[in-house]
């Protein structure tokens, strides 16, 4: 979000006139309140960068605001933009400004859009380090004079040679279901030659979360594999419930915020159900695990019947190419024997009764205990 402010209406009560407010949303709150998840994200997604410690970050304002002057006679505008978060780092091997960015929908201006935000904190910056100049560069009547070793240049920029300001880095995380066709540069947006090298170039750092593989999302060692997880299998229960039993740690105290926010992005009903204090967990978040459990069942249920299906297929492939009634029999109940065994153990590591994976997996009970024991 951004303002153009004419500075004949800049100041109301230390305020800029005109200025809005942003409402953070529920996956903005993923990250504003979240320091670890906010490191986790710029550790997995920029890797070769430095690596950032939560305990480093420091929370920033959300709105930047700069002041342009236009003409000598002191005319200008302030440009206001609102990031969605924004942290800093300063430990004494790296400074930096952090941002990220939540996209719920496609942005087709995107890289412009991350040009301005970052615009907008360099020139703060610079205008900071001008006002400072300015104050130092006063006598004691209040008028400007040239200090000793100040160049023309210097003096007229109200920037010294060695004077530098803190880098921005913004992250883009997009949600959606459909996959991002939008541009991921700045070059995109040009008309004609758009890599030529005489022109501004800006690359997207962009997270298309329901495009991410398994393996990515499992990088995560918090809570946004939960996350991720959770949005990319939304749509599909029995690849959800698989995640959900193949990480079922990962789901037995899930935050407050982060059941908001996946309400938010996928509309189960059964989430905002399960905020209840049947489910709340003594570290204050909620067990998705066992609010969830039907979803988990029925997901493994219908892995199983089609890995079975399969086991069948293949036994009696098997069967035919040896010629071999033996052969037919043996792959097909080797085949869902196994399967069976491998969908029993996982029901009972999340607490289910033998009776209960018996009837899920269509066997008797002391097959299951032997299973089992």
């Amino acid at each position: 979000m951004k303002e153009h402010i004419p500075k004949n209406r800049q100041k109301r009560d230390g305020r800029i006139a005109g200025q809005g407010t942003k409402k953070d949303s529920v996956t903005t709150l993923l990250f504003k309140t979240n320091n670890e998840n906010f490191a986790e994200l710029f550790n997995r997604m920029i890797p070769d960068g430095e690596r950032i410690l939560p305990e480093e970050l420091r929370d920033e304002d959300i709105k930047e605001t700069a002041y342009l002057r236009i003409t000598k006679e002191g005319g200008g505008t302030s440009l206001v933009q609102y990031r969605d978060v924004v942290k800093s780092i300063g430990n004494g091997r790296v400074f930096a400004i952090l941002g990220i960015e939540n996209q719920s929908e496609i942005d087709y201006a995107m890289p412009f859009r991350v040009l301005e935000l970052d615009f907008v904190n360099y020139a703060r910056q610079i205008q900071v380090i001008r006002d400072r100049h300015e104050r130092e560069w006063k006598n004691w009547s209040g008028q400007m004079h040239l200090p000793e070793g100040i160049t023309a240049g210097e003096y007229l920029g109200r920037f010294l040679k060695e004077d530098r300001i803190i880098r921005c880095t913004t992250l883009v995380v997009y949600w959606g279901e459909q996959p991002w066709d939008g541009p991921k540069r700045l070059s995109d947006l040009f008309q004609g030659e758009a890599e030529a090298a005489h022109t501004v170039q800006l690359d997207l750092n962009l997270l298309d979360v329901c495009r991410m593989t398994e393996e990515e999302i499992c990088r995560y060692t918090g809570e946004l594999r939960t996350v991720f997880g959770f949005r990319k299998y939304a749509e599909d229960q029995e690849q959800l419930g698989r995640f959900i039993a193949d990480n079922r740690e990962y789901f037995n105290s899930v935050s407050g915020t982060a059941v908001n926010a996946l309400t938010e992005l996928t509309h189960f009903p059964q989430l905002q159900e399960m905020q209840t204090a049947k489910y709340q967990t003594t570290q204050g978040g909620y067990n998705m695990r066992n609010g969830l459990e039907g979803i988990i069942q029925d997901g493994i249920r219908k892995g199983l019947q089609e890995s079975l299906q399969k086991s069948r297929q293949e036994g009696l492939q098997e069967g035919r190419q040896e010629g071999l009634q033996e052969g037919l029999q043996e792959g097909r109940q080797e085949g869902e024997m196994k399967k069976a065994k491998e969908m029993s153990r996982s029901l009972s590591a999340m607490g289910m009764s033998a009776e209960t994976i018996a009837s899920a997996a269509k066997v008797s009970v002391e097959l299951v205990q032997e299973w089992l024991s």
